[in-house]
């Protein structure tokens, strides 16, 4: 073995893109043991820590390697954001403060510090605290005219966490999208890449995402793109470098009629994206990277747009239109978004069939798989922890004093502190709940769909409920209690049950209700198997593998696109549900 410490650390990255993290490890390991006092390897350590989900390790080397050199603005940032990760909230705001005192004047050391948002929050006054920190600071930054954007800081993924508080967040992300336009717009674009003849060939749609995989937003999209008429349409398929390539990526590749990967440096991407002359570039979940959001702060095809990957407002200038649907909208919804609002016919997914995997050969989902008591009423509290709002914990526990026979289940996330998180905050806010929680570990999808049929009745979460878990949980016939509340986010359930059929669905109006319907059905099992027959007839005849919502796109990319070219007004989509 190379006994160099900085040609180790090279190895060690060429390991952990393999995925051979225990050897990536060694060679850091190993580097720091030849090297102790340089604060390079540290923070190489603790960044290897971070990949392998070895989150005190991880702390305890990037701290070593800020105390090693007291000038290191990355270690510090790297602090930062592995802190706000895992949801510790002062820490990272005292680390991004420690890298911003080191220089003032970076956009995106500054953002860093105002954007700590907890990923499970802890209280209502948690949220509160932080949207304040974020409302400040924003309000600062557009006000500050000797802020410099430097591209060697590391930069958080900063709006995400937002849309899970409850709120209409458009002028907050309106003035953040203003901060990016000015810092990386790069002035003016033209309205029409240089090139492209309108009219001349079929209309080239782009999607892009680094999330084309066997990931919610892969399935999210692959209905859409999987059933776009090929001869109206030419079809680009953009991924971005690092991305991860599986079976679903390679179906998405194969409906497209081009495939091309983004390198990770903007001025590239950028200059790629641009030569591709699309006439419609869809940002399919924007905000999740903040690479992508670069992106997006310039013109590279005539039409922009954003939709249901991510469940709100994009609040930058250039996205012109947000594509959702009829059935989910609420007729206010247009003051929701600073883009113009598409309302297409039916769901704003649809959902391939062939996706609800059925069980491996030999096995079958039932109680005992899980290890869950047979006769017991079980709640299936399910939606990642990241859902799960303190306002959620009074339902929870409103239920738990209504029906004290029943237990509820949740799955442990992918970072055991989320869940922890969560059930150390209803340890005091739900404690008749928290008696009676079970906590299963992480499954893959087929067996979440099993557990899913296996429970009496799920409850979904507040403020941003249900997406996909609802496609994939239906077919069950376990029936969803649901709030439908004033936004995207917290309106799918509804629309779902409205396109099943189900005129008695358990949709709540208020919490009280909420806890009302969701007592009724358990305490009611003739209605309850009733419900879930009707709804797993419902889900089979009309919730999957339907087109209305794909041809209604393609009308709208036509029209959208013949309109940035000068031509009359086009879609405006269906009249909103009265």
């Amino acid at each position: 073995m190379c006994m160099d410490p900085q040609q180790l650390n090279q190895e060690a990255v060429a390991l952990l893109e393999a995925g051979r993290i225990p050897a990536a490890l060694n060679r850091l390991q190993e580097a720091v043991r030849l090297a102790p006092d340089d604060a390079r390897h540290w923070r190489a350590m603790g960044n290897g820590f971070k990949v392998a989900r070895r989150w005190p390790e991880a702390i305890e080397s990037l701290e070593q390697a800020a105390a090693l050199d007291p000038r290191s603005i990355a270690a510090r940032s790297d602090l930062g954001l592995l802190l706000q990760h895992l949801s510790q909230v002062e820490p990272a705001i005292h680390w991004h403060g420690e890298a911003l005192a080191l220089q003032p004047d970076s956009l995106v050391l500054r953002l860093n510090h105002a954007f700590v948002l907890p990923v499970v929050a802890g209280s209502l006054a948690e949220i509160e605290a932080c949207r304040g920190r974020c409302e400040q600071g924003l309000a600062d930054l557009l006000e500050d005219t000797t802020v410099r954007l430097d591209p060697r800081h590391a930069v958080g993924c900063h709006t995400f966490s937002l849309a899970y508080h409850g709120r209409n967040d458009r002028p907050l992300l309106q003035a953040y999208g203003a901060l990016l336009q000015r810092h990386l717009g790069g002035g003016p674009q033209p309205q029409r890449p240089a090139g492209t003849a309108a009219g001349a060939r079929r209309p080239r749609l782009g999607f892009l995402s680094a999330y084309f995989c066997n990931h919610t937003n892969g399935y999210a999209f692959e209905g859409l793109i999987r059933g776009i008429d090929r001869h109206r349409f030419e079809l680009v398929l953009v991924h971005v470098q690092g991305g991860k390539r599986d079976g679903l990526s390679h179906r998405l590749e194969a409906a497209c009629d081009r495939v091309v990967t983004l390198p990770r440096q903007s001025a590239p991407a950028r200059a790629q994206l641009r030569a591709l002359e699309l006439d419609l570039l869809f940002f399919t979940d924007l905000g999740m990277e903040a690479f992508v959001t670069d992106l997006a702060c310039v013109r590279s095809a005539p039409v922009q747009v954003s939709g249901w990957g991510i469940p709100h407002t994009s609040g930058l200038p250039l996205i012109d239109h947000y594509v959702s649907s009829a059935l989910v909208e609420p007729p206010e919804a247009d003051a929701h978004y600073s883009e113009t609002l598409v309302r297409l016919p039916g769901l704003p997914c649809r959902y391939l069939r062939g996706n609800l995997a059925d069980p491996p050969e030999g096995v079958h989902f039932d109680r005992q798989y899980f290890l869950l008591p047979e006769d017991d009423l079980i709640v299936g509290c399910l939606q990642h922890p990241q859902k799960l709002h303190p306002d959620l914990d009074a339902v929870l526990e409103a239920l738990a004093l209504a029906v004290p026979e029943a237990l509820f289940v949740v799955v442990a996330s992918e970072v055991a502190e989320w869940t922890q998180r969560f059930l150390d905050r209803i340890a005091t806010t739900a404690p008749a709940l928290a008696e009676r929680v079970l906590v299963l570990a992480q499954m893959d999808r087929t067996e979440f769909m099993g557990l899913a049929g296996c429970l009496d009745l799920l409850l979904d979460s507040l403020h941003y409920g249900s997406g996909i878990t609802m496609f994939e949980t239906a077919i069950t016939g376990t029936p969803t209690v649901s709030l439908e509340g004033p936004l995207l986010r917290s309106r799918l359930v509804a629309a779902a049950y409205r396109q099943m059929g189900i005129a008695d669905a358990p949709i709540a109006s208020s919490r009280q209700q909420m806890v009302a319907l969701a007592a009724g059905l358990l305490r009611d099992g003739e209605r309850r198997r009733d419900l879930a027959e009707r709804i797993r007839r419902g889900a089979a005849a009309h919730l999957y593998d339907g087109l209305e919502m794909v041809r209604g796109f393609e009308d709208f990319a036509v029209e959208a696109i013949a309109r940035a070219a000068g031509s009359p007004p086009g879609f405006r989509g269906p009249a909103p549900p009265r």
